[in-house]
């Protein structure tokens, strides 16, 4: 499955040599542009500073990244999103055939990779919107040397472990939401292309999802919002405040997600494995000056 768009039959054409070289180069770059903001922070991250990591010449790395060092956070932001999605899907395939103790693990393993992985978050998520947007925009634009359609690829890749294990959840356990005639216009009509996509999305991974009301994709965009703001508030520090651990307030975002599923709250877990996403330490292509 194509993580941007599954349902296209192109996606599934075997890559040429040269095509798959040059996505490993890309994960290359990106793999040293991780490691280099783990270490000594994204300030470090340079043309100079990853090509010497690379062992290649500066002038060389334009071949692969023209937009230079903004270009090479994005392939950092991409390796990142591709290792924690591998993560998230091991740790789910782990949890059992339920999909609502998938659905609440996963949010616990995310927050629990989120608080051991600060940098590599900030490196993820930390990245503008508006950049991001362009990058969707634009994605026919391959001027950029394989950049954009890499970035994009990996976040869509995250995304869709979220809003595949919620369909999955939805399907199993199909709960109660307002007619989609009650929601506001704006909101119905900003959320019916998404939903069309996800179902889209849904048919090609073969889930047995007919149809969700634009209503449930609201609500579990809200959880989503929830858990994810909280996960970055702790991340980054500033849930300091509050003066406590900020994990009963996390679990109390899932349980209220358990209450949509119609099932009773879950207990807060004790100590858990959690994925454990490393750095993979393959030998690095060179490109060649």
């Amino acid at each position: 499955m194509n993580p941007v768009n599954p349902g296209n039959p192109a996606s599934d054409a075997r890559p040429s040599r040269r095509e798959l070289r040059r996505r490993e180069l890309l994960a290359d770059i990106g793999a040293a542009v991780r490691a280099l903001t783990v270490a000594e922070g994204q300030p470090a991250v340079t043309m100079a500073a990853v090509a010497a990591r690379l062992g290649v010449t500066a002038p060389a790395l334009y071949r692969y990244a023209p937009q230079g060092r903004g270009g090479l956070l994005d392939l950092g932001c991409a390796s990142v999103a591709h290792e924690v999605s591998a993560a998230l899907r091991d740790h789910r395939a782990s949890l059992g055939p339920d999909p609502l103790d998938q659905a609440v693990g996963i949010c616990r393993a995310f927050r629990r990779w989120s608080l051991d992985h600060r940098a590599e978050f900030a490196l993820l998520f930390a990245h503008p919107a508006d950049h991001l947007n362009q990058l969707t925009l634009r994605s026919d634009d391959d001027t950029d040397g394989g950049v954009r359609a890499e970035v994009i690829e990996a976040v869509h890749d995250l995304a869709w472990v979220f809003e595949e294990t919620m369909l999955r959840l939805w399907a199993a356990r199909a709960f109660d939401v307002p007619a989609d005639g009650t929601l506001p216009a704006a909101l119905r009509t900003s959320l019916t292309g998404y939903r069309d996509e996800v179902l889209t999305r849904a048919r090609a991974a073969g889930i047995a999802v007919d149809s969700i009301p634009v209503a449930a994709i609201s609500l579990l965009l809200q959880c989503w919002v929830r858990v994810y703001g909280l996960i970055s508030l702790e991340t980054f520090g500033h849930l300091a405040h509050i003066g406590g651990d900020p994990e009963p307030l996390f679990e109390s975002v899932l349980e209220e997600l358990t209450r949509f599923a119609g099932a009773a709250p879950t207990r807060t877990p004790g100590p858990e494995a959690t994925p454990e996403a490393t750095a993979t330490t393959t030998t690095a292509a060179t490109p060649e000056a």
